[in-house]
């Protein structure tokens, strides 16, 4: 009797031991717990839309929360600096793009930040730029632009919302043996106006807002930025058909800080693929029209980022100079 009271009280202390044991490797398992996405935007507009799909679309799949957190401002450095005070265990993701990890890097050395303490995981999205004019301007191709643009540097007046923009239009001048009077605006809207009021000549935006009023004729195409023509864009020519060798996207990636554990950052590029790759973000895409889903691997991102400090280091510095902006 003794010995079988004593047989069990050993199996169950065996038992409990095992049980002890797997507990912290249950609590380990990546991810248990919720996770952040920080956005560099504020509410509502089309990056915070996209976000907010794919945040959705990945809580369903890891079966835990992903909680969106808007950042907008200082040009991408609010939303750098919550992430990067996180702790670099893959539970705080940032959508990241050009102005962060290459234009800010060129114009500035004194950021609290550099590219490298970033580990990119997977390309999100990819919107090439257009060239609109007014519906009644002198200008109906870009060849008239490059013509214009030629004959007297800086005659020529172009309108853009935010550095990047800026950056686009300041290469696109030099690639076409010119030079634009760059306006600076807050927002499409008012570009918008000025160009159809003939204020302004023309401006350098994405294709989102573009294909309807194209299709109204209250604005004209001049050209695509784009390496092949925009297929709800058809009709239009890419810059690279009138014989000057310019194209201009914006992309997006999300992003860890570094020294995120490998394997985390392997599980939580595995889950995003599934949810950028699958049928029901694919359809959200094609509702919102021009949003083009670029789930490219991390390495290809980094090739981006290391590709972009030098094609667009002439013209960030030239900017500088326009700005009064001296890099330190």
């Amino acid at each position: 009797m003794n010995r079988d009271f004593t047989r069990r009280r050993l199996n169950g202390l065996l038992a409990l031991s095992a049980l002890a044991c797997s507990l912290p490797a249950r609590a380990d398992t990546y991810p248990s717990r919720s996770l952040r996405m920080v956005l560099p935007v504020g509410t509502g507009g089309g990056g915070d839309t996209l976000g907010r799909a794919i945040a959705d679309q990945l809580s369903a799949q890891i079966k835990q929360p992903v909680v969106v957190d808007n950042k907008p401002g200082a040009d991408g450095l609010i939303a750098m600096q919550s992430l990067l005070s996180t702790p670099a265990d893959g539970y705080t993701m940032l959508l990241i793009g050009p102005q962060p990890m290459v234009f800010n890097p060129l114009l500035r050395t004194n950021l609290p930040y550099k590219p490298a303490d970033l580990v990119p995981l997977i390309g999100v999205s990819r919107a090439w730029t257009v060239l609109i004019a007014g519906p009644n301007s002198r200008f109906n191709t870009l060849a008239d632009l490059k013509a214009a643009v030629r004959k007297e540097p800086e005659a020529v007046s172009l309108g853009t919302s935010g550095l990047s923009y800026q950056v686009g239009a300041t290469l696109l001048g030099t690639k076409l043996g010119g030079r634009f009077r760059h306006v600076s605006y807050k927002s499409f809207p008012q570009i918008l106006g000025d160009l159809i009021g003939g204020v302004l000549d023309i401006a350098l935006v994405d294709t989102t807002p573009v294909v309807p009023l194209a299709t109204a004729a209250k604005i004209k195409v001049l050209a695509t930025a784009s390496k092949e023509r925009e297929p709800m864009l058809a009709n239009v020519p890419t810059v690279h058909e009138s014989g000057t060798d310019f194209d201009f996207a914006l992309w997006t990636a999300l992003a860890v800080r570094a020294g995120t554990p490998g394997d985390h950052a392997r599980i939580l590029e595995t889950e995003l693929r599934k949810t950028l790759t699958g049928e029901a973000l694919r359809q959200f895409a094609e509702r919102l029209g021009t949003t083009r889903l670029s789930p490219l691997r991390g390495s290809e991102i980094a090739a981006e980022v290391a590709a972009g400090l030098a094609r667009f280091k002439e013209p960030v510095a030239e900017i500088a100079a326009e700005m009064g902006i001296e890099k330190r």
